[in-house]
């Protein structure tokens, strides 16, 4: 089970943010990716087709054995996430907006969440809103994600975005800012060069540390070996593991 692959599977290309800290936090592990690319993005979508889409990603990773499924998608996790951790014989993380530590790093201060429309819309984050910051500002951002989907990672594009969505609160009045979708973590180093030490929380890194802490209660962390990762995707498009390599390598 140790030397068994941890599977990732995200709408398309966000996810590989999420992996890139994984691989960093767990450099023994092997993961295997799945971006749903040719179906992405999920946002726009009911939620009774991103659970459909979800289940038949999860269903592939499982066919190659994974020991683990890290949903490295929000909106994937607010639709499927419960349904799959019913289903499946292996341990399911996965990431959600970070607004609990993000209202307490806020001070009282303003805190902004950008995700998609079925994130914002979803039970998931509706209750985690009403529960622990109810005056969070809500933007739906459905934009950044096909930026990214073609690799759009600075300039004029997201720069613009962030700054017109951010006009009404200067700078000074913003306490958080959550990235609600992992597509949106590769354009953290845009966002906070127009908002510099405004903290950004994405959610990341309680993934990282409940799947450690899974997998150690069953004795299946490796220990030892190179680890690696395979990528994979849905979409047969020319050049989109390329893509997904460069993303893999950016820096973040």
């Amino acid at each position: 089970m140790q030397s068994a692959p941890i599977g990732v599977l995200d709408s398309g290309m966000g996810g590989l943010s999420v992996l890139h800290a994984l691989k960093r936090a767990m450099p023994h592990e092997r993961f295997l990716y799945y971006g749903d690319n040719a179906n992405a993005p999920y946002g726009p979508r009911p939620p009774e087709e991103i659970r459909a889409l979800t289940a038949r990603t999860a269903s592939a990773l499982m066919e190659r054995g994974v020991k683990a499924l890290v949903i490295a998608c929000n909106t994937a996790n607010s639709a499927a996430g419960d349904m799959l951790r019913r289903q499946l014989p292996i341990p399911v993380v996965g990431v959600e907006p970070d607004l609990a530590d993000a209202h307490e790093r806020a001070g009282g201060k303003r805190v902004i969440v950008f995700a998609t429309q079925a994130t914002l819309a979803l039970p998931l984050y509706r209750d985690m809103r009403q529960r622990c910051c109810p005056d969070a500002i809500s933007i739906p951002a459905p934009e950044l994600v096909m930026m990214v989907e073609r690799g759009v990672l600075s300039g004029e594009g997201p720069e613009a975005f962030f700054r017109e969505k951010l006009r009404p609160w200067p700078a000074d009045e913003l306490g958080a800012v959550v990235l609600g979708c992992t597509h949106f973590i590769f354009l953290r180093p845009v966002l906070s060069s127009i908002i510099p030490g405004v903290p950004v929380f994405d959610g990341v890194e309680p993934v990282i540390e409940d799947l450690r802490a899974t997998l150690s209660r069953t004795d299946a962390r490796a220990h030892s070996g190179a680890g690696g990762v395979e990528l994979l995707s849905s979409s047969d498009e020319p050049g989109i593991r390329a893509r997904m390599r460069v993303l893999l390598a950016a820096e973040l």
